[in-house]
């Protein structure tokens, strides 16, 4: 086979497009040689609109500054309340303590005078019921002293009045009540000392009697005499022969001033006295005692004091 050469390809100058570069070893010389590059250096303003870090550090806005300046004594102002109000704390504090140590040592005087305070209220308590102990046997005294006597009221007194006298009026009395005395029966009789604040309220006749027991019939004479009849037909002055208007006579049995003054707190005849108050319907004196009874077969209650009234209340 013959053997076929090529003919090589023509030669020809390839130009440039705008999709191609050409390469030059020597950059320097070609940036120098060429017309469009700038290669004056730029540098940008501050305020330039583009941002981006200012290296402009010798001027400030003043608004800044002015800012600075209010914040910095702001912070000032701040420092120093905020130190104030420290030291007002730590002053409030101390005060507390202060006061937290004075309430406590008022505390404690407290509890010393409460303590006080009650050891004297026992100490008391038990000195009046010493008391009330001694009062008791000083009127168990009086009444045994005076076991065998009677007072007799509103008989009134005449013009020479004596012993003797008064032992007639006496004797007429018994005799009237059906419980005939002698002489030789009354150990002692007088009228009782003071003077008498109104004259249609004389004073009362003590009458002694030689025993209790003539004293006792005497007493439960009186209450069978007055039994049943009227007002006008009781015990009074007419029965006994003494002249003028017929006034009723009340015998009852004596008793010392502390006795008579309990048994007028606790008689029937006022509604402020603790009989009629509290409903009591009976009230009596037996052998110097002073009891109550609110019915008819209910148990009969001793009174002894004032106290005696008070627990009552209480039930």
């Amino acid at each position: 086979m013959a053997k076929v050469q090529r003919t090589p390809p023509k030669t020809s100058t390839v130009s440039l497009t705008h999709t191609q570069t050409q390469s030059e070893p020597d950059i320097n010389s070609a940036v120098s040689n060429s017309g469009f590059v700038n290669t004056s250096r730029y540098k940008r303003k501050a305020n330039s609109p583009h941002g981006g870090p200012s290296y402009h550090t010798h001027e400030q806005d003043p608004s800044i500054s002015e800012l600075l300046a209010e914040q910095t004594a702001s912070m000032a102002k701040l420092m120093s309340d905020v130190a104030e109000i420290k030291s007002q704390n730590l002053a409030i504090q101390k005060s507390n303590e202060e006061i937290i140590q004075s309430m406590s040592f008022l505390s404690l005087q407290f509890e010393d005078m409460k303590k006080e305070i009650e050891d004297l209220k026992r100490v008391r308590d038990a000195q009046q019921r010493h008391i009330d102990h001694l009062e008791r046997k000083i009127i168990d005294q009086q009444v045994k002293s005076r076991i065998s006597g009677v007072e007799i009221r509103n008989v009134s007194k005449g013009n020479a009045e004596t012993v003797s006298s008064l032992s007639k009026t006496v004797i007429k009395i018994c005799e009237t009540l059906g419980t005939p005395i002698n002489d030789s029966n009354i150990r002692d009789v007088y009228r009782l000392p003071g003077k008498s604040s109104n004259i249609n309220s004389p004073r009362p006749i003590i009458a002694e009697f030689a025993t209790v027991i003539t004293k006792q019939n005497v007493v439960s004479a009186v209450r069978s005499f007055n039994q049943g009849r009227s007002k006008d037909q009781k015990l009074n002055t007419s029965h006994v022969g003494i002249p003028g208007k017929p006034q009723p006579i009340y015998i009852a049995e004596q008793l010392p001033l502390s006795a008579r003054k309990l048994y007028h707190q606790t008689t029937l005849t006022s509604k402020h006295y603790f009989a009629s108050k509290h409903s009591y319907k009976y009230c009596w004196v037996s052998n110097g005692n002073i009891f109550l009874r609110k019915q008819e077969g209910d148990k009969h209650i001793l009174i002894t004091s004032e106290q005696s009234f008070r627990e009552l209340e209480c039930k």
